[in-house]
């Protein structure tokens, strides 16, 4: 299944925060259905359906506090205006992917820690890092 490679922005860049909060609000709509489904009762089925989702939005914000936490995410611009108005810009995540860390930075990242692996890019990275640090001098 490869969903998650439809979450790109305008730039193409990979919106970790909207296909995060569209994976726990898919789960959310399903657990929704599925109560519909144990009562007929209509004030017990708005009970469980309000209860749900104040449990799965409130899951979301865990989940993008301890991102915020790490730098990987930022706050919206919307996230301080109305909560009633969808952002097109974070598609109603009220988060995005953090400004510090672009997909040139990902993939810098991942190329330097899996260096180890390719003896050829582990040398030119250390000649590298060693001029980088004889020219501060």
């Amino acid at each position: 299944m490869n969903d998650w490679k439809k979450f790109t922005d305008v730039n193409g860049d990979f919106q970790l925060a909207n296909f995060l909060y569209k994976g726990i609000n898919d789960l959310m709509k399903q657990a929704l259905d599925m109560g519909t489904l144990l009562s007929n009762d209509t004030h017990k089925l708005r009970a469980y359906k309000d209860q749900t989702k104040k449990v799965f939005k409130n899951k979301w914000f865990e989940v993008a506090e301890a991102l915020e936490f790490f730098e990987i995410i930022e706050k919206c611009v919307c996230f301080t205006e109305s909560k009633d108005i969808y952002c097109e810009v974070c598609k109603g995540a009220r988060y995005k992917i953090s400004s510090y860390l672009t997909s040139d930075e990902i993939r810098e990242v991942g190329v330097f820690f899996n260096a180890a692996q390719n003896a050829d890019l582990a040398e030119k990275l250390h000649k590298g890092l060693m001029k980088a640090l004889d020219e501060l001098s």
